[in-house]
């Protein structure tokens, strides 16, 4: 079922037609969509927009920027979605887009032609990208970003996926603390929340104050957040949460004292979900699962997808999914790659299987590194560090040099509130929690490590800090 027929199922359902999206300033119902979708598509012909542009996306969670991207999606458009923090010497307007649009917070829904700043792209190179494509960049975290194309079928396919696995129902309550100018936000939960009719509260930049005032209003039931969330959270809450269903955060690691922590408030409902801008949606636990199972393992894969470790244990993570990306882009439109839907794909990512089957995994294959001989990989040195106390978070990375047992590796500590602990004290620490040849060359206390706006962390960026600090 297309997006065009679900709207409609939506607007005229008994159960959904009176369900809502919300950004706490504006709100719309499931009934009103198709008319105000019509009265968007009439604004972007207004702009001189035609159906075979390629569209540049900076959308703020609002009411507005959903109105945009559904209707974006029901006409068929192809369109980048760019996120509103762009990274240092990435093009935020893709050479084949002949217009940027953005959409920000805060911003009447009505009229349409209002709440959109429609911009002609001057370096325009007329290139012409296939219909009904959605384009997103790669994190970067790893190296240099890239324009991931999907087809609109393929990422309702996805969608479709994660209402079977999270129990998405016209009932849901759904909150969108995230970007929904990511896979993660809006493929992963508001495109499954569209799906049933769901009820969607939009957070723009949340905060503490935020959150919890619209967690009280809008009593959601299903949430996606981050690791970062879910910290910020734990400060702010007082008493357990029972209204939730399921909670699923992604991307950079989450602690093991964070994951516990943060499950205990929500009645054992915490889901790690595991997927990437190329595959959507690959694999997460079920809400019954034990803790053990949700905590340290990435569970069970989505429907129908397939995951296979190669070379080694641990090795390499690969997958093979109905609904992954069609390819790569470059800023001017060209084919980087063409994937084969038939071909299994590597995710870079370590892993191993435990005796039940399910699957850790172990962190990037490129966050490794071997030192006497042995394979260290970095995120164990992380989840090491992070137990000792006073400690909130470390990352840990390497870098130039040789420390004559093989590369040079550094530790960024972000301390717990109100602790004061320096480096040199960390690192002796480490002689009692690490062996030897996993011993950080180098510590450095910091008070945040910096995060992407996918909310992974910006390891090109602290590499960038480490550059500075020996300079």
């Amino acid at each position: 079922m297309n997006i065009s027929e679900i709207l409609g199922n939506c607007a005229a359902g008994a159960n959904t037609r009176d369900n809502f999206i919300t950004d706490a300033s504006f709100t719309v119902a499931y009934h009103e969509l198709p008319g105000l979708l019509d009265e968007t598509a009439a604004a972007l012909v207004g702009y001189g927009i035609r159906p075979g542009d390629c569209l540049a996306v900076e959308c703020a969670n609002s009411v507005a920027g959903a109105l945009l991207l559904l209707t974006l999606m029901r006409d068929g458009f192809s369109f980048v979605l760019v996120p509103t923090s762009v990274g240092a010497g990435i093009k935020p307007t893709p050479l084949f887009c002949r217009f940027s649009i953005v959409v920000g917070a805060g911003v009447a829904p009505q009229p349409a032609a209002a709440f959109m700043a429609v911009t002609l792209n001057p370096e325009w190179n007329g290139n012409s990208v296939a219909a009904a494509k959605l384009l997103l960049r790669t994190s970067g975290s790893m190296g240099t970003s890239k324009i991931v194309v999907h087809g609109h079928d393929k990422l309702m396919g996805n969608a479709a996926n994660c209402v079977r696995k999270y129990g998405f129902r016209a009932e849901s309550r759904c909150a969108i603390p995230v970007p929904i100018a990511h896979m993660y936000g809006f493929g992963a939960e508001f495109l499954p929340a569209i799906q049933v009719g769901a009820s969607i509260d939009l957070q723009d930049k949340t905060n503490l104050l935020k959150y919890l005032d619209r967690e009280k209003k809008f009593q959601p039931t299903i949430a996606f957040v981050t690791p970062a969330i879910c910290e910020m959270l734990l400060k702010g809450y007082k008493s357990d949460r029972s209204n939730y269903e399921v909670v699923v955060t992604s991307g950079q690691r989450i602690s093991e004292d964070v994951f516990a922590a943060f499950d205990a408030r929500i009645g054992g409902r915490l889901i790690n979900q595991y997927g990437s801008t190329e595959m959507g949606a690959t694999a997460a636990c079920d809400p019954g699962d034990s803790f053990a199972l949700r905590s340290l393992t990435i569970g069970k894969p989505m429907h129908d997808v397939q995951l296979r470790i190669t070379d080694g244990d641990p090795g390499e993570l690969n997958v093979l999914h109905p609904f992954g990306y069609d390819g790569y882009l470059d800023d001017a439109g060209e084919w980087i790659h063409v994937a084969d839907p038939a071909s299994w794909y590597r995710t870079g990512d370590l892993a191993k299987a435990d005796a039940e089957g399910a699957i850790k995994v172990l962190g990037r294959a490129g966050a490794s590194i071997n030192r006497d001989g042995y394979l260290v990989l970095l995120e164990d040195i992380e989840r090491i560090m992070e137990k000792s106390p006073g400690i909130a978070q470390v990352v840990v990375t390497s870098v130039a040099g040789s420390s004559g047992r093989g590369e040079r590796i550094a530790a960024f500590c972000v301390l717990k509130a109100g602790i004061e602990l320096d480096a040199a004290r960390i690192r002796a620490r480490c002689f009692d929690l690490l062996p030897r040849y996993a011993l950080p060359d180098e510590v450095h206390v910091v008070e945040a490590v910096p995060l992407l706006a996918s909310g992974k962390i910006d390891r090109r960026a602290l590499a960038a800090e480490l550059s500075q600090t020996e300079s």
